[in-house]
């Protein structure tokens, strides 16, 4: 385990993707940080996570999703949770400007684990405090 490993032991991480393979893989990944994941298939079930009141301390999202998209999502959650980091994964060059506009930080695909790592670990920290415990 790295030592970003290590320093996201305990934080949950909501993962949003359309694509159940990809969904899981990316929820396997983070769960490999020791971080919790709650898996959504869509914009509508993600927002339907965090209203439910479930404990979530970031969400990574797929940019390019059916009906409401990754950048649209980051707009409601940052609405709704100023303070609430967002890392949207995009192949898209194009759409970076789009991401950053939302308020989201932007991770390039194909990422790899170590660089997601990095990411997670940069957002939680200067994010948030801690998990107790």
């Amino acid at each position: 385990m790295t030592r970003d490993a290590q320093s996201l032991h305990g934080f949950v991480v909501l993962v949003v993707d359309d694509d159940a393979d990809n969904l899981d893989a990316a929820a396997a990944i983070v769960e490999s940080f020791g971080c919790g994941a709650l898996r959504a298939a869509s914009c509508e079930e993600a927002l339907a996570v965090l209203d439910s009141g479930a404990h979530v301390d970031l969400v990574f999202s797929d940019v390019v999703m059916p009906k409401t998209g990754g950048v649209a999502l980051a707009r409601i959650v940052r609405e709704r949770s100023p303070a609430m980091p967002v890392v949207l994964a995009t192949g898209h060059a194009d759409a970076i400007d789009a991401v950053t506009e939302s308020g989201a930080i932007p991770l390039i695909k194909p990422y790899s684990a170590q660089r997601l790592e990095a990411v997670l670990a940069e957002q939680l920290r200067v994010n948030r405090a801690p998990p107790a415990g």
